[in-house]
């Protein structure tokens, strides 16, 4: 067995790490500095494939960051890196941000009844129904409001009936989301539009324009800007040393479970690395996490059409997706999947050993000392991460770490094995 104490862990953690720099393009600028993708051990062939891969999939545009700088960037048909694109649902992530940024300036208390900020009547229930549903609910996809409604997207107060006590039941309704643009909207007396340019996306050096369309309202933007809202996300809402986003726990609240129904979502962002998930159009739950062979820290923003913004802290990438139907579901989980297959794909490494994903288990996933590792190849390092992305424990070749000395929370266990690196998810308890 090999055993590493805490304290040689923290000594080998003062001698062996290396502090990483993130990267922040210029604002409003078109300047973004790249990283030849060979330098990640990344492969001329891997690269052709995934490029391949877009092309056959009906992608506008294709990005990778790695700690902030573009190691890929591909654009197809007439699309270009100034052509604005819609978010379509992957714009909820912004709400979730703007919703957050109002509260921590007072201007809304999510706790509150929604009816504080969208007036009383604002559905077809009862006072004490609606009085109830509060803007928590909204974010979480919980008001309880009848899903069965044949327009979802419709905010009329005779749409949005009572179905069961908020909190109770979880369901992808387009209508109770889109009233959250009402709410800013209301509490600031800003156009929404206004509202998000000053208080995000200014500050993040692009421009974005919400529409209405089909009664939601839809973001436009670059892809570069999606791929800036990454960083920025990717960064705990900080921006070239500015920290945007102050409220750190409705930060981590939001990329973390935010119900007991769909351990898979928080405040309108899609988590990874749960025992169980919940798809729109459907109460099902289905066991397992959204992309099991994706690391457990990653979280995205996903719209109709495949409309994907990808954060995953600890390997510090950002990937974005614009463009047209990859595939029929309204979620594109599947497609999302073979995504990152592409991305592992990336890599040189060509033996079948090499190229297999190796098996992995960490335990007890809940602990108040010691992880327990085992795996089929040789365990070359382990890094423990906070829920910022940053490394507080790394030691190499360990079967049981004791994390005794840590603070209590959430922490991603990386484990290195034969060039792959895998994520696990843990907590740490008394």
């Amino acid at each position: 067995m090999k055993f590493v104490s805490p304290i040689l862990v923290f000594i080998f953690f003062q001698v062996s790490m290396v502090a990483q720099t993130t990267y922040f393009p210029p604002n409003f600028s078109t300047d973004w500095e790249t990283e030849e993708p060979s330098s990640f051990g990344w492969c001329d062939n891997g690269v052709e494939k995934m490029k391949v891969f877009h092309e056959e999939s009906n992608t506008k545009a294709f990005i990778i960051l790695k700690s902030g700088k573009i190691a890929i960037e591909f654009y197809y048909d007439d699309h270009e890196a100034t052509t604005p694109w819609y978010w379509a649902s992957a714009g909820k992530s912004l709400t979730a941000n703007l919703i957050g940024i109002a509260q921590t300036e007072g201007l809304i208390d999510i706790e509150n009844a929604s009816s504080s900020y969208l007036g009383e009547e604002w559905t077809s229930c009862t006072e004490d129904q609606e009085s109830q549903i509060t803007v928590r609910h909204h974010l979480t996809m919980t008001t309880g409001l009848d899903y069965g409604a044949s327009d979802q997207n419709c905010t009329d107060p005779s749409c949005l009936i009572f179905l069961n006590e908020p909190g109770d039941e979880w369901y992808y309704h387009n209508a109770p989301y889109t009233l959250l643009s009402q709410v800013i909207s209301n509490a600031s007396g800003q156009t929404y539009t206004s509202y998000t340019n000053e208080r995000l996306t200014n500050k993040l050096g692009f421009l974005g324009l919400w529409s209405e369309a089909e009664g939601n309202q839809v973001f436009f933007s670059t892809a570069r800007g999606m791929a800036r809202f990454g960083l920025y996300m990717l960064s705990n809402g900080e921006w070239n040393g500015e920290q945007i986003f102050s409220d750190e726990v409705y930060f981590q609240s939001m990329t973390n479970t935010s119900q007991s129904i769909n351990e898979a979502y928080g405040y309108l962002w899609w988590l990874n690395g749960k025992d169980s998930y919940r798809l729109p159009g459907t109460t099902l739950t289905f066991n397992g996490s959204l992309v099991s062979d994706a690391p457990d820290d990653m979280y995205a923003a996903i719209g109709k059409n495949g409309q994907i913004c990808m954060v995953v802290p600890s390997q510090d990438l950002v990937i974005i997706r614009m463009g047209n139907n990859p595939d029929a579901s309204l979620v594109p989980i599947t497609y999302l999947r073979d995504l990152w297959s592409q991305y592992e794909q990336l890599s040189c490494s060509n033996s079948a050993e090499q190229s297999a994903t190796p098996s992995v288990t960490v335990w007890p996933r809940l602990t108040s000392s010691y992880l327990h590792f085992k795996s089929d190849l040789s365990i070359e390092r382990v890094d423990i991460i906070n829920r910022r992305g940053r490394i507080v424990m790394s030691v190499a070749d360990v079967d049981v770490l004791d994390i005794g000395l840590l603070q209590n929370g959430i922490y991603f266990v990386r484990i290195i094995v034969n060039n792959h690196a895998i994520t696990k998810r843990i907590m740490k308890v008394d």
